[in-house]
Formats: C-alpha cells, sequence, structure tokens
C-alpha cells in the first residue's frame, strides 16, 4: 500500500475560474490625455458626461449600492427625527440631504479602503503561492484521474 492520498475533487480557499484577480488597467488612450489647454480640456470632460447611462451603471460601479442605501435610510432617518424634533420641514430636509450626504461618502471610502486591502491581500497572495492556481489544480487533478484509468 502506498501512502499517497486520493485527490480531492475540489480544493479549498481558492475562486473558482481562470481569470486573475482583478485585471490591471489599461493605460488611458491618447485623446484622454489633458491637452494644457483649460477650455478644451473642460469641453472634452463635459463630452464624456453621460447621465443616463451612468445611472444605467451604477449597480457596476463597486461600492456604490451599498453605500447609497445607507446614504438614504440614514438621511431619511436623520431627516424624520429632525423634523420631529423641530416641525420645521426645511430644517430637517437640509439634515436628510446633508445627513444623506456624509454617510453615503463615508461608507463610499469605508468600502473602497477595505475592497483595496483585499485585493492586495489576493494578490499578495496569488504572488507567494503561483503554484496554487485554479487552473493547474484542475490539470493536476485531471492527470491524477488519467493516472487512475
Amino acid at each position: 500500500m502506498s501512502n499517497q492520498k486520493p485527490p480531492q475533487s475540489t480544493p479549498l480557499n481558492i475562486p473558482s475560474g481562470n481569470s486573475p484577480i482583478t485585471p490591471d488597467p489599461e493605460p488611458r488612450p491618447e485623446v484622454e490625455n489633458l491637452t494644457g489647454d483649460k477650455m478644451t480640456d473642460l469641453k472634452a470632460a463635459l463630452k464624456r458626461i453621460r447621465p443616463l447611462e451612468d445611472f444605467e451603471n451604477i449597480g457596476k460601479i463597486p461600492c456604490a449600492r451599498n453605500s447609497l442605501l445607507y446614504g438614504i435610510a440614514g438621511g431619511t432617518g436623520i431627516g424624520a427625527v429632525r423634523f420631529l424634533g423641530s416641525r420645521r420641514p426645511w430644517l430637517a430636509a437640509n439634515w436628510a440631504v446633508g445627513s444623506f450626504l456624509a454617510i453615503a461618502v463615508f461608507q463610499w471610502e469605508t468600502c473602497n479602503r477595505a475592497r483595496r486591502k483585499e485585493i492586495q491581500q489576493m494578490r499578495a497572495i496569488q504572488e507567494r503561492y503561483p503554484h496554487r492556481h485554479i487552473s493547474k489544480l484542475k490539470k493536476i487533478e485531471e492527470d491524477a484521474k488519467n493516472a487512475a484509468s
């Protein structure tokens, strides 16, 4: 009898898929570089703003959904409490909008900081254990199955 263990069907603590954790950003196209002329750069920047497209894709932006939901809930709650306490709608509305912005920005920054830290840790793990990539583990598993049959 040999002391070899049978191969496991799925490795533990490794995400599935063969794609890298996050792809490295591509260099900016030449048309996006600043020209030095403020008016030309401002016109180019304004041409790139597409509010309808931005709102359609807001769910794809990391941390946007959670930060907006926290901001909406917090702003509504604080605005309601201010209204009940003062019975002045403008004051309550100002507090609601201000607290929405503050809570949403704080949540956005907190979430992005956690994301950056997690990505940094995953890249460090990838660099430290390159032999543990899922594609290599799948190949080892297939080789073991082929050798067994």
